[in-house]
């Protein structure tokens, strides 16, 4: 009896590590499109592996306020069951955990942090970012670099670490909670902003 529960709690392990077992960079900005491509890159690791998922065409939505090149603000959805990754087993429970029945998109706002130090000859600049994730928002300033990407265009590159308990998701267990899902969380992103000259 004890060898019958022995094994099915190893196939058990098995099968969640053949679901859970998409590999990502160690690099938390690991593999990301070439340079003016817009993309969100959600990275982030259990007690035994690691996961990525990518959107490659997040919709930008123009801001018409801005007062000059160093002056914006930016606004991005994101269709959470667009994200895609090597591992569909593991998209199933990316998905679930983002509620995203419930909440089908994500939000980001980003917008230049003290304009009045940002300079052309300046490429790494604080923003401001609003993300809306699973129906709650929380705000972050994050090192971003900006380059020119085409000529009347910038690229917006950055990186942060978030929890997700700040979006009130509880990181997941699996196989009697021997798989634990870890808080942290890496989100890098890129957009294109399109200035008037």
């Amino acid at each position: 009896m004890k060898k019958t529960v022995l094994k099915y709690c190893f196939l058990l392990l098995f099968m969640c590590l053949s679901f859970f077992g998409a590999s990502a960079s160690n690099n938390p900005k690991g593999n990301t499109p070439e340079h003016c491509s817009n993309f969100v890159l959600i990275q982030g690791s259990s007690n035994i592996n690691r996961f990525e998922f990518i959107h490659e065409a997040p919709r930008l939505i123009s801001i018409t306020e801005q007062r000059g090149r160093f002056n914006w603000r930016q606004e991005v959805i994101v269709p959470v069951n667009e994200f895609t990754g090597s591992n569909q087993h593991m998209r199933k429970d990316f998905l679930e955990l983002l509620k995203a029945s419930e909440y089908p998109v994500i939000q980001i706002e980003i917008e230049s942090k003290n304009a009045e130090n940002n300079s052309a000859n300046a490429e790494i600049k604080a923003v401001n970012a609003t993300i809306t994730l699973a129906g709650n928002t929380h705000q972050y300033i994050v090192p971003c670099k900006i380059t020119s990407c085409e000529s009347s265009e910038i690229i917006i590159k950055g990186s942060l670490k978030v929890n997700l308990t700040d979006f009130n998701i509880k990181p997941p267990k699996k196989v009697l909670g021997t798989i634990k899902v870890n808080d942290a969380v890496f989100i890098t992103f890129a957009f294109k902003h399109e200035f008037e000259r």
